[in-house]
């Protein structure tokens, strides 16, 4: 059936100042005009109206905010749809140099071009390049004298440089300072006692200085939400308004620390408006190059102020390289050995030192400049002439476990090895139960009882000189699983009430799709496994036949996807939301085939809703349900299949475990040699010890353990979306696509002393968006001359006319084949439905329906063809997006909306693969001067086999209608499509003709399969549209029932 194509829209915007004026209602009694008007005795927060997806805005105060970002935003910053780049925003032009420290825009562009481009010069930056030399405004003579190595000096200089009070009051430039820790020798070395050391240089940018250089920034200020609001959403179909998460300055914890700021008392003396500045932290370290050691620990911060749509795009350059962190040198170990004699101060120690060293460069970070403005704020004039004093408060913390083992001082899987509670090791594996529950609200982490413990530790260590990993100390920390580091966020932000233990927020990507989905995975490979070898080959052949979907959203699976070989965490997604068509039916034992897929169908369903860029009060509770279910869904699967076979390590794993052990013997075998014992030691295998594998290792018993930390974190999810909003808007993958940048920069240095090169390649980068932003001049708006790239259309077929056939040959060449049947009229019945106002208005309305088909003509007789089909749609977070449809290729299925009569379909939906895109020029016998064009699509139906439904796990299940059957194929309106989908055999059934020719050439049905899979699961958007009446952007779902 025809649905309406809403087109999204921002948040509504809030009414102009006049507006509101008229609103106010004056006052009844005219003896009480010396009452200020639009007064009311207990202010309400400020509200917006309704838009026509049903979303309202409140504020927490009673008037509308100064400055509003959502005005300024458009149909193109919604939209995902690639489109022709805007003009970039106009603003100041200097009186004077403003291409310094270029001497004329020829070399800045130029120099813009090397810096700004791509590191590996492609054929796009060749254009570019050629673009510019090719300008009339280009001069060959303004480039062959510039000094180029003296402006790049220039454009990289930092505070600790030569040269920088040229960039002093602009930007945040870097700073180097040394790191000081105390080193502790305990009374069992040579000289006990405690010892200062200088372990490295910290390379950073000041808090506040990058806090004031982004307030300065016009086109990020446009962008940036001085005050938060919450986002309410009541649709026709609901019976009371409901909340919104998404964005972080729409989240709880926003709103309270705004509120909290509001209610403190002010500065002395200052009326200015106090604005909340968001920070966001991300750190992890990464491989500089693909083959070699060499390492970068960089940390960024983001301003969650800004939309997460534009902040986790890397290509709008919003993350903030504040600090590249340093570890222990090798130097490190000569001091030590200084004071013990050669013996070193033992891996505890040493494992120690390197926790002291992270957080004595935290301390750098937040120094004394930042706390004065945690807590008095800081005055800065924004862009829109108006002053306001902002406080930085840190919201979120990214990071993988092994770096929030270093941020909360925690030991790595100890005893509570979970860094939000201390809930012991030996309750991990109870998700989603009632007593896992409350142990994580009253078992909370928290500094109140820490403190004391690490104290009296650390007077053991550094007053008693006692080991670290002494008794004394573990009977202390080991509990509780803390270790006796100072912690800077805890020292330096808690007495203002930052909890740094909640602002560690989940990490989807390493816990769940590179943890709990990899753990099962490689366990389910172990089953099938031991029950036959060649069940692991089947699965490999079964993920080869998964069609694609999407530009990248599901990618060509590997030909041998088993040995998960070079597979990112995006792979592993791909593997997760399409693994129960690839896994039903390989276990022979139906029982324990019923419990996988049950597992497999949770675990994709729990995955979906948790990557949500927009949650609602409803799909909360879903997700809070679905959490529960996973958990009793994984210890059955423990108890009940896991218990029933005897599995080993798989080929990849033993190969992994012996290049780990030659690893460790060569290493052993160099500190043994760097201590003066030359000799090998008695028995050790030389080859093993040059890096040789040796004889392959035995295979190895496996169990699958539950009792993990990343299985138990899972159950955070739901309070960590209801604090902060959805996960993508802190999940470590913008993180991890920033480290492309570093890697892209490190290629410019000179490999030796990179980390303070990476700093002067940051500001010049920096430096250069920031001129051209100065001297750009606002032109013309561009428009998108392609309509295929035009999000305000619902569809597009290309306007070309050069592929075409004679309508009359083209029947004759395709007359054997059933989709052939009928061809003509049914094509002129789907006109005649499609020009109904036309044939209402005219006589022929009374005619028969071999008479009305008379009337239609086609011009010049001719059917056109074309390869795609480009259709538009609004996403369930009220966002713009497009799917391509192309008949030659597995991107050929489509859902639509069923009509209410339609009982051949179960849910809302009905499905068909397009098998031709096509439009004629109609010319009607009542004015043979008038040609209008028809687009339509020849589509093959499929029909329902077995309904969706969630409470059962169970997908649904489509085939095609036989050939035979007179509505096996049809045509249809472009516009009646809903989007593409994703349709996958089910491989457990036999394909129908894999030999054979087929009858239908142009149906192909030589390629059919018995039964088809509709995946649900293979994007957020489709998992919102089963979860029919949720998704906020899926307005044709809004309806009374």
């Amino acid at each position: 059936r025809q649905h309406e194509d809403v087109l999204p829209q921002p948040p509504p915007s809030i009414p102009s100042q006049a507006t509101l004026l008229r609103e106010c209602i004056p006052p009844s009694n005219p003896t009480d005009v010396h009452i200020t008007t639009c007064t009311q005795p207990t202010p309400t927060p400020f509200r917006t109206a309704r838009n026509v997806f049903g979303l309202v805005r409140q504020f927490f105060s009673s008037v509308p905010p100064s400055h509003d970002p959502e005005e300024v935003a458009t149909l193109q910053d919604i939209s995902s749809i690639p489109t022709v780049s805007p003009t970039e925003l106009n603003s100041l032009t200097e009186a004077h140099d403003p291409f310094y420290p270029y001497p004329n825009q020829s070399s800045f562009k130029l120099g813009h071009w090397y810096w700004n481009g791509s590191v590996q010069k492609s054929h796009q930056s060749f254009k570019e390049l050629l673009d510019i030399v090719g300008r009339p405004d280009f001069d060959p003579g303004d480039v062959q004298d510039t000094q180029w190595d003296k402006i790049n000096l220039q454009l990289g200089a930092s505070v600790n440089d030569e040269g920088e009070a040229e960039w002093e009051d602009e930007d945040a430039g870097w700073r180097k300072t040394p790191i000081v820790i105390e080193v502790p020798f305990s009374r069992t070395t040579a000289q006990p006692g405690v010892r200062p050391h200088i372990a490295a240089d910290l390379y950073h940018r000041p808090l506040v200085s990058v806090i004031r250089e982004k307030l300065a920034n016009v086109r990020d200020d446009e962008h940036f939400h001085y005050e938060p609001y919450e986002l309410r959403w009541q649709p026709p179909h609901l019976s009371h308004e409901v909340n919104i998460q998404g964005e972080l300055y729409t989240s709880p914890a926003f709103m309270n620390a705004h509120s909290e700021l509001q209610a403190s008392p002010g500065e002395a003396g200052c009326g200015l408006p106090r604005v909340v500045a968001a920070l966001m932290f991300w750190s992890d370290a990464t491989h500089l190059t693909t083959f070699g050691n060499t390492k970068l620990w960089p940390v960024y911060m983001y301003f969650g102020n800004q939309s997460k749509y534009r902040r986790c795009r890397p290509s709008c350059h919003l993350a903030n390289h504040i600090a590249y962190f340093q570890k222990l040198p090798d130097s490190f170990k000569d001091f030590t050995g200084a004071y013990t004699e050669g013996r070193g101060i033992g891996h505890e120690c040493m494992t120690h030192c390197q926790r002291e060293l992270f957080q004595a460069q935290w301390k750098v970070l937040l120094d004394d400049e930042f706390l004065e403005a945690y807590k008095h704020g800081i005055v800065i004039l924004c862009c829109d002439g108006i002053a306001r004093r902002f406080y930085p408060r840190i919201f979120t913390y990214s990071a993988d476990y092994p770096e929030k083992v270093l941020i909360t001082t925690i030991r790595q899987l100890g005893g509570c090895p979970c860094a939000r509670c201390l809930v012991p090791m030996n309750m991990l594996h109870c998700l989603g139960t009632s007593q896992d529950r409350q142990q994580r609200a009253t078992l909370a982490r928290s500094d109140t009882s820490r403190s004391q413990l690490v104290a009296t530790a650390r007077d053991h260590i550094y007053k008693n000189n006692l080991g670290v990993d002494s008794a004394a100390v573990e009977l202390i920390l080991k509990p509780n699983s803390w270790v006796p580091n100072k912690n800077t966020f805890l020292d330096s932000l808690g007495p203002f009430g930052f909890n740094i233990f909640i602002a560690l927020v989940v990490d989807l990507l390493h816990e769940v799709e590179l943890g709990v989905w990899q753990m099962l995975l490689v366990h389910l490979l172990r089953i099938l496994t031991a029950l036959n070898k060649d069940l692991i080959h089947e699965v490999d052949r079964r993920y080869r036949q998964v069609p694609p979907f999407g530009p990248a959203t599901i990618r060509r699976f590997a030909s041998n996807t088993s040995e998960m070989s070079n597979m990112a965490a995006r792979n592993f997604e791909d593997l997760l939301q399409c693994s129960i068509p690839v896994f039903d039916g390989l276990f022979p034992d139906d029982a324990h085939n019923k419990i996988i897929i049950d597992l497999c169908f949770t675990m994709s369903h729990w995955h979906g809703l948790a990557k949500l860029r927009m949650h609602s009060d409803l799909t909360l509770e879903i997700l809070d349900k679905i959490t529960t279910d996973l958990g009793e869904h994984f210890r059955l699967f423990v108890e009940t299949v896991c218990s029933s076979y005897q599995t080993q390590e798989l080929d990849r794993e033993v190969d992994t475990r012996s290049r780990r052990q030659v690893k460790e013997a060569a290493k052993r075998a160099e500190n043994a040699k760097g201590q003066g014992k030359g000799k090998e030691k008695e028995g050790a295998n030389p080859e093993q010890l040059h890096g040789v594998p040796g004889p392959k290792q035995p295979r190895r018993k496996k169990v699958f353990n539950i009792q993990t930390y990343k299985f138990h974190v899972l159950g955070d999810y739901v309070a960590s979306i209801r604090l902060f909003g959805t996960t993508d808007s802190y999940s470590t993958e913008p993180g991890e696509l920033e480290h492309r940048t570093s890697k892209g920069r490190y290629h410019r240095t000179d490999k030796r002393a990179f980390v303070h090169q990476l700093t002067q390649i940051e500001r010049r980068e920096a430096r250069l968006c920031r001129i051209k932003q100065r001297q750009s001049q606002r032109g013309p708006h561009v428009e998108a001359h392609e309509m295929a790239n035009d999000p305000q259309v619902h569809h597009h077929i290309g306007q070309s006319e050069k592929s075409y056939n004679d309508l009359g040959q083209y029947l004759r060449e395709h007359g054997g084949d059933p989709a052939m049947k009928d061809f003509l009229p049914r094509l002129k019945d789907h006109i005649l439905s499609r020009l109904d106002p036309d044939i209402s208005e005219s006589p022929t309305e009374t005619l028969t329906r071999s008479d009305q088909h008379n009337t239609i003509l086609f011009k010049r007789n001719r059917l056109y063809h074309h390869n795609l089909a480009r259709f538009n749609y609004t996403t369930y977070d009220v966002r713009r997006a497009q799917d391509v449809v192309n008949p030659r290729t597995p991107h050929c299925n489509i859902t639509l909306l069923k009509n209410r009569d339609d009982d051949r379909y179960g849910g809302e939906c009905c499905y068909a693969r397009v098998i031709g895109i096509h439009h004629v020029n109609v010319v009607r016998l009542t004015n043979v001067y008038e040609s209008r064009r028809i687009e339509f699509l020849f589509v093959r139906w499929y029909e329902s086999v077995q309904d969706h439904a969630w409470d059962t796990c169970t997908l649904g299940h489509i085939r095609f209608r036989p050939l035979a059957n007179e509505d096996a194929f049809g045509f249809l309106d472009p516009g009646v499509v809903l989007r593409a989908c994703h349709i996958i055999p089910v491989f457990s059934r036999p394909q129908r003709n894999p030999g054979e020719c087929g009858l239908s050439p142009l149906a192909g049905d030589k390629h059919d399969w018995p039964e088809y899979y509709v995946n649900s699961f293979v994007d957020r958007d489709t998992l919102m549209r089963f979860h029919y009446g949720l998704g906020v952007g899926h307005v044709y779902s809004h309806e009374k029932r």
